[in-house]
């Protein structure tokens, strides 16, 4: 069973683990992949996704890309350019995010970047901001993303990782 890159990231820094996913080095996510999207530029608390071009599995029923396409770019840029701030073994997800979808994204657009940028990075909590366009500059979608920490720097899950239910109520 693979994991993903799970074992190597809880050895490395985010920032070298999203640098080596990068230049094909580490095995990337799957969902990248079906979608067609790529890592071209990593630094520390900037990630940069394109999608080279919006292909037909891509679309809805009306002919231009569905809203979860330009969600994955940014959910993914985002939460990678997060990542890139933490230290070994400290692995933060997606807990909510924000889209704003400014113009229908189309076929024959030529590649769309993905732009992350990390805002705020605690101890249990990261925020980041990104944006979609294309290769002019024109601004397709925008958002923001609330990430927490997933597991933590030992193999002891977090609370994250658990089923928490609330206390029972007592008379």
């Amino acid at each position: 069973m693979n994991d993903h890159g799970l074992t190597a990231r809880r050895t490395m820094s985010g920032l070298d683990y999203m640098r080596r996913v990068a230049c094909g080095e580490v095995e990337g996510a799957p969902m990248v992949h079906l979608l067609g999207m790529r890592m071209t530029e990593v630094d520390e608390g900037r990630v940069v996704i394109v999608l080279d071009d919006v292909r037909p599995e891509h679309e809805n029923g009306l002919g231009i890309a569905h809203g979860g396409l330009a969600a994955t770019l940014l959910d993914s840029a985002l939460s990678c350019a997060v990542n890139t701030v933490m230290p070994a073994g400290k692995i933060f997800t997606t807990l909510e995010m924000k889209i704003n979808y400014v113009r229908a994204i189309r076929r024959g657009l030529g590649p769309l970047s993905c732009i992350g940028t990390v805002v705020h990075a605690g101890g249990r909590t990261a925020t980041a901001e990104g944006r979609i366009i294309d290769a002019s500059g024109k601004l397709y979608a925008h958002g923001t993303v609330t990430c927490i920490e997933f597991g933590g720097r030992t193999s002891r899950p977090s609370r994250a990782d658990e089923d928490v239910r609330p206390p029972e109520e007592t008379p």
